[in-house]
């Protein structure tokens, strides 16, 4: 068996697309007998070390100037927490955000995290003096990740290190810091970690093609692994209960569309600016849909979209939820509907959680080609509406109707088993443990593939 270290940012309990999908593949790793050893940020309600699910965790430092604040105050019901719910911002966090925007936005790198990369780069040092592990993976975003395993990689060359981008860095639609002062030397360290990997990984081959468009040859090892379909957590409470405590009781209007919508929006990356355009002109098409849709958003709602989201009376808030809960609530909808990205290279994280869930899927689509599209490989129960300018055809709004009215077929069965293969737990990390057999990572015998031995 082997010693695995991965460093990120992001992990349990944080509600956060890297936090489920490395979670999930670490403890998947310790239950097949991998050693694996996780340093992620702090947390006031985290120890510092801890045993979780046979994973060894190392806390250290902060994911963000945020956490950092919740921490040195206590807060505990602050944004980005499970079950907070969604609120108009006090003045407090007002001023806090207009603080971060003209002050620390301009002046971190490389990205928000990069007050965690001196704890976190001495956690990694020490770990690695004192044992060597056979493997390294380094999580993005944030891209501070990949800067703590190039550190490491250069104080120990033969360690293997695969670069899991999740996220882009330099080729964002909205840059990460302030390209004036950081421009030349962000490309650059983003060029370095390309170079210096052993195995890099993205979620979508669209990613592949943007990262050898903008830095060329050395973008040929890039290797795609699926988006992971996250397994149920049967040991957390509320999971198989006969009456779930949340959120059966929020569906109660048997006459309503239930719509829903699960995921952030990030200016300008994903904004809701064409959903609403969609459901106004929607109702003035329709006036009759207008007493009958009911849209619910789950997740974490920046104060930029607060009130043209909580002044619509069709559209209902419930900030983040934990993974149960979300599972139980979008079993409840009618319809899911997911805001694509403004860029053609990114895929979201819940992909494979919309195709999964049987439901038929409102896409709104902003690039062409579309990752989202390209992932659904023609399976039926998705109608994608192309947005232009944050609007949508008169045609398309007429679709959009009558896929409300006539609710589509949607894949199941073992064809969706099929499907989804790629994204189960054991295949998208045993697509990991595959970089590193493909360059020779692990020792083998001729004709045979294995594992590491045991140090």
């Amino acid at each position: 068996m082997s010693r695995i270290l991965i460093i990120s940012a992001w992990y349990y309990p944080f509600i956060h697309p890297r936090a489920h999908r490395w979670t999930h593949i670490a403890e998947y790793w310790a239950s097949a007998g991998h050693e694996v050893h996780v340093v992620c940020a702090r947390r006031r309600d985290c120890r510092p070390e801890a045993e979780l699910n046979g994973v060894c965790v190392h806390r250290v430092g902060f994911d963000s100037l945020k956490e950092f604040i919740y921490y040195l105050f206590g807060i505990r019901a602050g944004r980005g927490r499970v079950g907070v719910g969604a609120r108009r911002p006090g003045w407090g966090l007002r001023f806090f955000t207009w603080l971060y925007r003209v002050v620390w936005q301009r002046i971190y790198f490389p990205d928000d995290a990069s007050i965690w990369y001196f704890p976190a780069r001495r956690k990694v040092r020490q770990l690695l003096s004192v044992e060597p592990f056979d493997w390294m993976v380094s999580v993005s975003l944030p891209f501070t990740g990949h800067l703590i395993g190039l550190d490491a990689k250069r104080r120990f060359p033969d360690l293997c290190w695969l670069a899991d981008i999740g996220d882009p860095f330099t080729i964002q639609a909205k840059p990460l810091n302030n390209t004036k002062l950081y421009g030349p030397i962000s490309r650059r360290l983003e060029n370095t970690v390309l170079e210096q990997a052993d195995a890099i990984a993205v979620t979508n081959c669209a990613a592949t093609r943007a990262y050898r468009h903008y830095f060329g040859p050395v973008a040929k090892k890039i290797k795609v692994v699926s988006p992971l379909l996250h397994p149920f957590m049967p040991n957390n409470p509320g999971v198989g209960a006969e009456k779930p405590p949340w959120p059966a009781f929020l569906f109660h209007r048997e006459a309503a569309i239930h719509l829903g919508y699960f995921g952030a929006l990030y200016a300008p990356i994903r904004t809701p600016d064409a959903f609403l355009y969609l459901l106004a002109n929607t109702f003035s098409e329709c006036p009759a849909l207008e007493q009958k849709i009911q849209v619910h958003f789950f997740g974490d709602v920046f104060p930029d979209f607060f009130d043209q989201l909580d002044q619509n009376p069709n559209v209902h808030l419930y900030g983040l939820r934990s993974r149960q809960e979300v599972r139980l609530a979008m079993q409840r909808m009618d319809y899911l509907v997911n805001i694509g990205n403004t860029t053609d290279f990114q895929l979201p994280s819940k992909a494979a959680e919309y195709l999964a869930s049987g439901k038929p899927v409102v896409h709104l689509s902003y690039a062409d080609p579309d990752p989202f599209v390209a992932f659904w490989k023609g399976a039926p129960g998705i109608l994608s509406l192309r947005i232009l300018q944050n609007r949508i055809s008169g045609a398309d709004i007429r679709r959009f109707i009558a896929f409300l009215e006539h609710p589509p077929c949607t894949l199941s069965g073992q064809a969706l088993v099929r499907q989804l293969q790629p994204c189960s737990l054991g295949a998208v990390a045993k697509a990991y443990e595959a970089l590193f057999t493909a360059d020779q990572l692990f020792r083998a015998v001729p004709g045979k593939v294995e594992a590491p031995s045991c140090r």
